[in-house]
């Protein structure tokens, strides 16, 4: 009798390499029942079977089926006829008719290995996996003593295969286990696949170099190559997979307010290949707040090159962000300033004075800027360059001041400042200096995706000269609209607006003046790099006040011109 046929392994998954080197097993898979002790056949049976293998042999298979279903209907006891039918059935693909006869087999010959086997074959054709695995696992048991060794890797191969395809590795790898240290790529490369679905990478790309190394068809090294790309892509998963999770739980440190601890969970992230913009800039905060200014300043610029492939900020966004990195880099700096002032001074007739100061400062490594927190230590000189009522001007007038000052809240605006006042010019003082300062702002800084912003700005402060005995409390309110003069420059900016300006002076004969007018600056912003905003600008402010008290100095043309370098 002929040997029968196995059907074919199941479709191949698009999400997984599964079924390998089908043509190459089906040619193996030879279960000749005629192996086993013949059956006893009648005449009658004998011949109709006979023919029916002429005819199989010509191809001819409807002459096949018609002796082999004679055969059978003359012995209907026989296994190997009904064996025989059912693989003609299988040849012209009557797949209703095999599987009604396998079926009639199976409750026939319900332990038969061969019955067993061709039914699984048969079921794993129609891709009914569950089913064939359990047919071809059954018929290995059963049959143990009466396969070839050929026959019994053929049917592990399928078992495996059906398995597989079923999603069930665990039995993949029961039907491997005897065969898994060979080196024959068709065994090789389902043990890859498996190990691979079970979580085994290393395993599996063991397995799968070893079938490349050995692989004698395109086919095999195709497969063997897919899956070895296949667990290097799975590894890089999972690798990204516990990254993610671990900036995850450095968000959740942040909401405990631990700084600390997830600054050091977001590198651990960063170092395992995760983050973007969005993350790196987050750990700058964190990093800032901790007081880590050079790592925040590191992070802030990391946020910037990453947001050059993301495109996930808006340009103001991205400007805030360098704001940070220029106000966390600023070490020194310094200011020049040129006030001038023209009012009526009763009887005397007009104060018309021009006195210009600079000052230079220095934040010291570390404590100078603490999250917003910032120390300064600082020395200046100013005087009267110029007084239109024939007042001394130049060298007598100038008046030096060394001091520190310090801002202690991250998020206001109120400055301590000590100073000790060094008499330059003969009409200087030497005396001690101190000031309370409070100021608030918005719209001050440039928002470059708009046109114009509401702008306003208050500040006041006292200050008590401590030989002398006098205090001076300044204040100034100032509310407007900025519009951004594009046309002109990106970083031209116009700001008309009205303010409200006093002093109150102990010493002076009128000791509080107040006065409202119209003012406008014009201010350029420069000193602008890739990571860093603009770090400097220079502003010309013009007002006119009218008085609202009797004191003189509250009206009249204030004129400022201030470098902020």
């Amino acid at each position: 009798m002929k040997p029968m046929r196995a059907a074919k392994m199941g479709r191949r998954r698009p999400d997984l390499v599964t079924v390998v080197a089908l043509a190459a097993l089906l040619s193996l898979v030879c279960l000749n029942v005629m192996a086993q002790p013949a059956e006893k056949l009648t005449p009658d049976a004998y011949r109709l079977a006979d023919a029916a293998y002429k005819a199989l042999s010509m191809g001819n298979l409807p002459s096949a089926e018609s002796y082999a279903a004679r055969a059978l209907a003359a012995q209907p006891d026989s296994q190997q006829l009904g064996l025989l039918l059912l693989d003609v059935y299988v040849r012209e693909g009557k797949t209703a008719d095999a599987d009604t006869l396998a079926a009639k087999l199976l409750k026939q010959f319900p332990d038969s290995p061969q019955v067993l086997a061709q039914s699984g074959f048969l079921a794993q054709r129609q891709e009914r996996n569950e089913m064939a695995w359990r047919y071809l696992s059954a018929a290995l048991e059963k049959g143990q003593g009466q396969w070839t060794a050929e026959q019994q890797r053929s049917l592990r191969l399928a078992w495996a295969d059906a398995a597989l395809a079923a999603h069930r590795p665990d039995q993949a790898t029961e039907a491997l286990r005897p065969l898994e240290n060979e080196s024959d790529p068709a065994v090789q490369l389902r043990v890859s696949q498996t190990r691979l679905i079970e979580g085994d990478r290393e395993g599996s790309l063991h397995a799968a170099e070893l079938a490349l190394s050995h692989a004698s068809t395109e086919q095999d090294r195709s497969y063997a190559q897919a899956l070895i790309d296949q667990a290097h892509s799975q590894a890089k998963l999972e690798h990204d997979d516990a990254a993610r999770k671990t900036l995850q739980q450095a968000y959740d440190l942040l909401r405990e307010h631990n700084d600390s601890e997830a600054l050091d969970m977001f590198q651990r992230g960063f170092d395992a290949g995760a983050g973007n913009a969005s993350n790196y800039a987050d750990a700058a905060y964190a990093a800032k707040r901790t007081g880590d200014n050079p790592r925040s300043i590191a992070l802030f610029k990391q946020s910037i090159d990453a947001d050059d492939t993301e495109q996930i900020f808006d340009a103001q966004r991205r400007f805030g962000y360098k704001r940070e990195v220029e106000q966390l880099e600023r070490t020194w700096g310094f200011i020049l300033s040129v006030p001038y002032q023209n009012y009526p001074f009763g009887a005397a007739g007009t104060v018309d004075v021009l006195q210009p100061g600079i000052e230079a400062y220095w934040q010291p490594p570390k404590i100078g800027y603490q999250d917003g927190r910032i120390f300064q230590l600082f020395v200046r000189g100013y005087g009267t360059a110029y007084d239109g009522s024939g007042g001394v001007t130049g060298g007598p007038t100038l008046q030096g001041s060394v001091g520190a000052r310090y801002k202690p809240i991250a998020d206001q605006n109120i400055v301590l400042t000590g100073e000790r006042l060094v008499k330059i010019g003969n009409l200087a003082i030497n005396d001690w200096l101190l000031r309370l300062g409070y100021s608030s702002e918005a719209g001050t800084d440039l928002l470059i995706t708009e046109p114009s912003w509401r702008s306003w700005q208050a500040y006041a402060e006292g200050a008590y000269f401590v030989q002398e005995g006098r205090y001076i409390i300044y204040s100034e309110l100032r509310y407007g609209h900025t519009w951004l003069l594009a046309k002109i420059s990106d970083w031209l900016t116009v700001y008309p607006h009205l303010v409200v300006a006093g002093d109150h002076d102990n010493k002076a004969v009128h000791q509080t003046a107040l006065g409202v007018g119209p003012g406008i600056q014009l201010r350029y912003w420069f000193r602008e790099s890739r990571y860093r905003a603009p770090a400097s600008w220079l502003d010309v402010t013009m007002q006119y006040r009218f008085p609202l008290t009797s004191a003189e100095r509250a009206r009249g043309l204030v004129v400022r011109a201030i470098l902020w370098f």
